[in-house]
C-alpha cells in the first residue's frame, strides 16, 4: 500500500511531539526551552522531504543546552567550609535534647553532616525466630546466642546453692546446739531464711538478681576485653546517631555505657514533671528498640555469641512498659518487637561496617564525641547486599 506525503509528515510530527513531551518531563520546567520547537514546525511545514527529515535534529539541537544547564543546577549542593569538630562540639554544648537535635538538623542542612537521623521510615513488624536466625546465619538457640542461657543457668545454680547452704547451716546448728538467742541460733536461723529471701526477691524483682549475676559473670569472663566492650558501645553510638537520638556521651572504662536522650524532650528523670507521664509513641519505641539491640548485634559481627547485654534487654523492657501502644502489654508482641529491633540494627550495622570500624578505633583510644561523629561522617560505606546479612 502506497503512503501519501501528508501521511508521512503527520507520522513524523507525532514522533517529534512525543520526543518533545518526554524531554519536557525529564527536565525542570524552567530549564526546557521551547524555541527549538518552532524551528521544528518550520521544517515540518515545508514540502521539501529533506527539510522534514531535519526536524528531529532541530529538536535535539534545541534541547541540548537546557539539558546541560539542568545537570549543572542539580549538581549544586551546600558545601560546608567550617571545622566539623568545632561545629559538632558547639551543637553538643547544650544539655537540652531538643536544642541538640535542632543543632544537628541545622548542620545537616548546611552540608556539614549527612548521616545524622538518616534511618527514617523504620516500621516494626512481626519477626520470627527463624527469620532472625537466617539474618544472623546461625542455627544456635537465640537465648544462647544473646548470652541469656548463662544467666538462667546461674540463677538455677544460685537457688540450689542457697538451699544447700541452708541445709548445711541448719544441720550444723542442730549438732552444735546452743542457747536460744545465741550466736549459733541466729546463724542457723538466718541460714535457713536465705532461700526464702532469694525466692522473695526473685518473685518481686527478678531483674535485680539477674543483673547482679550477669555483671559478676561478665566481670570474670575471659572474653570481656576492652576491644569487645568498645565494639558493643560503638554499635550503640552508631545506631543511635543514624536513628537521630541526641547523644549525651559515652564511657568505656570502668563501666561501659553509651548515653543518649531517649526522646527529644530529654530523659525521663530530667524533664518537666508534666511531660514525664507522656508515654513513648510507636516511632520512638521503634527507634529505641533498634538502638537497645544494636550493642548485642555489634558483638555478633565479631564474636560467636553476645555477652554483657542483660542490661540492654532489661532497659528495653522498661521502654515497653512506657509505650502508649496496648499491643506492648502482650508478651508475644514484645518478643516480636525485640527480634525486629535486633534484625533492623543488624541491617544498619552491616550497611555501615566501615563507619563502625572507624568508630571503634576512635572509642578504643577514648576519643571525644566530636571525633566519633567525624569518623562516622567521613566513612565511605556502601549498602550491603541482602546476602551479606
Amino acid at each position: 500500500m502506497a503512503l501519501r506525503w501528508g501521511d508521512i509528515k503527520e507520522a513524523m510530527m507525532a514522533r517529534v511531539l512525543l520526543a518533545a513531551s518526554l524531554a519536557a518531563m525529564a527536565l525542570p520546567a524552567s530549564s526546557f526551552l521551547m524555541p527549538g520547537v518552532s524551528t521544528v514546525a518550520a521544517h515540518l511545514s515545508s514540502s521539501n522531504a529533506a527539510s522534514v527529515r531535519a526536524a528531529p535534529m532541530a529538536l535535539r539541537t534545541g534541547i541540548r543546552r537546557p539539558l546541560a544547564l539542568a545537570m549543572q543546577d542539580a549538581a549544586a549542593a551546600p558545601v560546608f567550609a567550617g571545622d566539623l569538630k568545632k561545629a559538632v562540639a558547639s551543637a553538643l554544648s547544650s544539655e537540652n535534647a531538643g536544642t541538640i537535635a535542632a543543632a544537628f538538623e541545622g548542620l545537616k542542612k548546611e552540608g556539614a553532616i549527612s548521616k545524622w537521623n538518616s534511618q527514617t521510615g523504620m516500621k516494626s513488624r512481626a519477626v520470627s525466630q527463624n527469620e532472625l536466625k537466617r539474618a544472623l546465619k546461625t542455627d544456635k538457640d537465640l537465648d544462647e546466642l544473646l548470652g541469656l542461657v548463662g544467666v538462667q543457668a546461674d540463677l538455677k545454680q544460685l537457688t540450689l546453692a542457697a538451699f544447700a547452704f541452708s541445709a548445711v547451716i541448719g544441720v550444723g546448728g542442730s549438732i552444735i546446739g546452743g542457747q536460744t538467742g545465741g550466736a549459733v541460733y541466729w546463724v542457723t536461723y538466718l541460714g535457713a531464711a536465705a532461700p526464702l529471701v532469694l525466692i522473695g526477691v526473685g518473685s518481686v524483682a527478678p531483674g535485680i538478681i539477674g543483673d547482679v549475676l550477669a555483671k559478676a559473670t561478665w566481670a570474670m569472663d575471659e572474653t570481656n576485653t576492652k576491644e569487645r566492650r568498645v565494639k558493643h558501645e560503638a554499635a550503640h553510638l552508631l545506631a543511635g546517631y543514624l536513628c537521630g537520638l541526641p547523644i549525651e556521651g559515652y564511657v568505656v572504662e570502668p563501666s561501659p555505657a553509651c548515653i543518649f536522650y531517649d526522646r527529644i524532650e530529654g530523659n525521663m528523670d530530667a524533664i518537666e514533671a508534666w511531660k514525664k507521664a507522656r508515654p513513648l509513641n510507636d516511632q520512638e519505641l521503634d527507634t529505641l528498640s533498634v538502638v537497645s539491640m544494636s550493642g548485642l548485634m555489634g558483638e555478633l559481627t565479631s564474636y560467636d555469641k553476645a555477652d554483657g547485654g542483660q542490661g540492654d534487654l532489661e532497659q528495653l523492657q522498661e521502654f515497653f512498659f512506657r509505650a502508649e501502644s496496648e499491643k506492648m502489654r502482650n508478651p508475644a508482641k514484645r518478643e516480636d518487637q525485640t527480634r525486629w529491633g535486633a534484625m533492623e540494627s543488624l541491617r544498619i550495622l552491616n550497611n555501615n561496617a566501615v563507619a563502625l570500624k572507624a568508630l571503634c578505633e576512635v572509642m578504643g583510644r577514648e576519643g571525644t564525641v566530636e571525633e566519633c561523629i567525624e569518623a562516622i561522617e567521613k566513612a565511605k560505606d556502601e549498602p550491603a547486599t541482602a546476602e551479606a546479612w
